[in-house]
């Protein structure tokens, strides 16, 4: 079986973060019919792997802790990315909380939260790349 990093390539191959969210197959299927628009579930184009990984992830978000480990000693993260890190852990956080709150069932919050993760994943992978303009 092939890694997801290798059947993905370069993250720079996606223009943009909903590119490389429809990728993994993360966004809502389209049924046109005339004057109304309807969708439906996620299309499930893409790396199964890779999708099963951030959906397994966004699970996780609506019970994190509030305050996170430490990394362990002689592992020191720099700041900056610590500090958007912890930002983007309380929004999707604060996202899957909200999507529950409306109702929304589970299954259909960690998807929502994923595909935002996916979106987060593909900016520090083109950070990463040095090809975010």
């Amino acid at each position: 079986m092939q890694r997801p990093s290798a059947e993905r390539g370069r993250f720079s191959r996606f223009p943009t973060a909903g590119s490389y969210a429809s990728w993994l197959g993360l966004v809502p299927s389209e049924h046109p019919g005339g004057e109304k628009e309807a969708r439906g579930g996620i299309t499930k184009t893409g790396n199964s792997a890779s999708r099963h990984a951030l959906v397994e992830a966004a699970r996780h978000f609506h019970s994190r802790s509030p305050k996170p480990k430490a990394a362990p000693a002689g592992h020191g993260v720099p700041a900056a990315i610590k500090g958007g890190a912890d930002d983007a852990t309380k929004r999707l956080s604060r996202r899957h909380g909200a999507l529950r709150a409306a109702g929304k069932r589970a299954r259909v919050a960690n998807v929502a939260v994923a595909r935002e993760l996916a979106c987060w994943v593909w900016e520090i992978g083109r950070r990463a790349e040095g090809t975010l303009g």
